[in-house]
């Protein structure tokens, strides 16, 4: 090995582990690959800014602004709603309508977003019914990955080994060209979720009430001020209950009215009761310091809301500002006019210093929060509100604008007219014309960092292929198995792709795996195409764990899930999948 191989093989080490033990977001770890390349001259300037200019990072920004564009006209919002309602109470049904539903979409908008589409709602309806929102989390996040690989456009992984293809051998290939094979893989996908995943996902969420699910109901106290309090006519940040004493008060109830402690003007009068999360020795010592009687509760949702004050889960959106952020550092009480009581992460409850806790993506939280102000929080792209989502908002002046747009890029693609690139751009165009999408909506409700990874990452799969990395790998692979043939290697390198995107991102490892694979059909003076639809396939199929696809990242928290429950769901999909692939992909696309 070279010096250039030994440091590139260190920041693909340390890459790695980063995405694995999530040191940092995605994108960081993207930025900091580029800048280790830049660094040690691994590519040269020119090649360090391609992937800003690369068609599969323009497409993918187009294509997230536009399926944001038909979401926002809410349109796939009544159809989600009508195609759930269909399903009645039966918990199979609904099983399947939302994992046809989700596939459905995932096929054609970004999977992601099909998934924060219908994380509210099957929340929501699993409650309705008195069922386990987990036991529908896990399936449709599975099923949106593998039915994203039926076009296309139905990932962004899709359309950077697209990009790849057509820089390294000029194979445009079709927008439908891999929906029979996604078609057959998604068959057997929805099988085993019906038949064998359903048994297998674990139950963790109740069903019952926010303050049982969040694990609240047992850490409120009511503060009852006493005539002579010295905390008598001040505001709650005046009285630095949380700067001093880590208390967080949570209500104000004054004469049966409940007042949000948010708004800087109300003042403590005598006899006021707050309700107030802390630690007993600190709650005790308040007892004695501020005039004020402690007494225990029990809570129930019901105990904090009435007629205006309302108890709500929001979801930490993809496309959040909040992420890496404190609630103390944004000023969560102020700028949102709500209170957050408690974090749920990593299936982790979180109630005390919550202000201190970097939030994730993904992370939910547990709001209090006034009606009117709920849907400012419902309209802001920081959070995905499970409040109201049953609610169908159809702008349908908007919305047979943006499907119409939306089905013409297609058929432009599919029939050659366009590049899924210029498709992609224009269709952007047409949307904002018609006022499907604004402005504001694409600095605010794009992922960027989908946008910043892709662009960052590019470069990385530049530097294997310069340095000869790649070249090294695929040696080491086809002397391991080419006695057994080409179908042999290609299994061996859908089975590395699939291991390599369990731990880091789908689309990094994209990037790693097609130089290699493009190496291997040099090496074996075959066709390289099989291999690339491998690496296609395989770096969707991220089912083992919760951390190498966004969707599935995206559903970990509010499913209440555990590590282990991926690998064991998993597993078992990823087997299948291989050994499916290893016959499949040859026969449609031949060595």
């Amino acid at each position: 090995m070279t010096l250039d191989m030994v440091l590139l093989s260190a920041i693909i080490v340390g890459a790695v582990a980063c995405f694995a033990l999530e040191t940092y977001p995605v994108d960081k770890v993207s930025v900091l690959v580029l800048s280790a390349l830049v660094l040690f001259r691994l590519v040269s300037p020119e090649e360090a800014i391609a992937g800003f200019g690369n068609p599969a990072t323009v497409t993918v920004a187009c294509m997230l602004a536009l399926s944001y564009g038909i979401q926002s006209t809410g349109g796939l919002n009544y159809v989600a709603n009508r195609i759930v309602d269909l399903a009645g109470a039966n918990e199979f049904k609904i099983l399947l309508s939302i994992i046809v539903a989700v596939g459905f979409l995932s096929a054609f908008i970004n999977n992601t977003a099909a998934v924060a589409l219908f994380l509210p709602l099957t929340i929501a309806v699993a409650r309705e019914q008195r069922l386990d929102a987990s036991k529908f989390l896990m399936p449709m996040s599975f099923a949106a990955m593998f039915a994203g690989s039926c076009t296309l456009i139905g990932t962004s992984t899709n359309l950077l080994v697209y990009s790849s293809a057509k820089q390294y051998l000029e194979w445009e290939i079709g927008i439908f060209e891999v929906t029979p094979a996604g078609l057959i893989f998604s068959a057997a996908g929805v099988l085993y979720l019906l038949l064998f995943a359903h048994r297998l996902v674990p139950s963790r969420r109740t069903g019952d009430s926010l303050t049982e699910e969040y694990r609240l109901r047992h850490f409120v106290t009511e503060l009852i001020l006493q005539d002579d309090s010295p905390l008598i006519g001040l505001t709650i940040s005046e009285t630095e209950f949380r700067e001093q004493h880590n208390v967080e008060v949570i209500e104000i109830l004054r004469d049966g009215t409940r007042l949000l402690p948010t708004a800087e003007e109300i003042r403590l009068e005598p006899g006021d009761i707050l309700l107030a999360q802390g630690d007993p020795n600190t709650l005790m010592e308040l007892q004695d310091q501020k005039g004020v009687i402690l007494k225990a509760l029990t809570v129930e949702d019901q105990d904090l809301e009435d007629e205006n004050i309302v108890l709500v889960e929001a979801f930490i959106s993809p496309a959040s500002r909040l992420i890496e952020s404190t609630l103390k550092e944004i000023n969560f009480r102020s700028t949102f006019k709500a209170n957050a009581l408690a974090i749920r992460s990593h299936g982790r409850s979180i109630r005390e210093k919550i202000g201190k806790i970097e939030l994730e993506y993904g992370d939910s939280l547990l709001i209090l929060t006034n009606r009117g102000q709920l849907e400012v929080l419902r309209q802001t792209p920081d959070f995905l509100v499970l409040e109201e989502v049953r609610s169908s908002f159809l702008r349908s002046d908007k919305v047979y604008y943006a499907v119409g747009i939306f089905l013409g890029i297609v058929l432009l693609a599919a029939f050659n007219y366009f590049s899924i690139v210029e498709a992609a751009v224009l269709g952007t165009g047409l949307m904002l014309l018609t006022g499907c999408l604004r402005l504001r909506d694409l600095y605010t409700h794009l992922s960027w960092q989908t946008v910043i990874m892709l662009a960052c990452l590019i470069p990385l799969g530049t530097a294997v292929s310069n340095t000869g990395l790649a070249n090294l790998i695929a040696g080491q692979l086809v002397e391991l198995l080419r006695s057994w043939g080409p179908t042999a290697v290609l299994s061996g390198i859908y089975l590395l792709t699939t291991i390599l995107t369990s731990i880091m991102s789908n689309n990094a490892t994209a990037v790693l795996m097609i130089p290699v694979s493009l190496s291997v059909a040099l090496q074996l003076q075959v066709d390289p195409k099989p291999f690339i639809m491998a690496v296609m396939f395989a770096a969707s199929a991220s089912f083992m764990t919760p951390i190498g696809y966004q969707t599935n990242l995206f559903i970990f928290g509010p499913g209440g899930y555990k590590f282990i429950d991926f690998v064991k769901v998993g597993t078992p999909l990823s087997i299948l999948f291989w050994l499916m692939a290893s016959f499949l992909i040859p026969a449609f696309w031949p060595f």
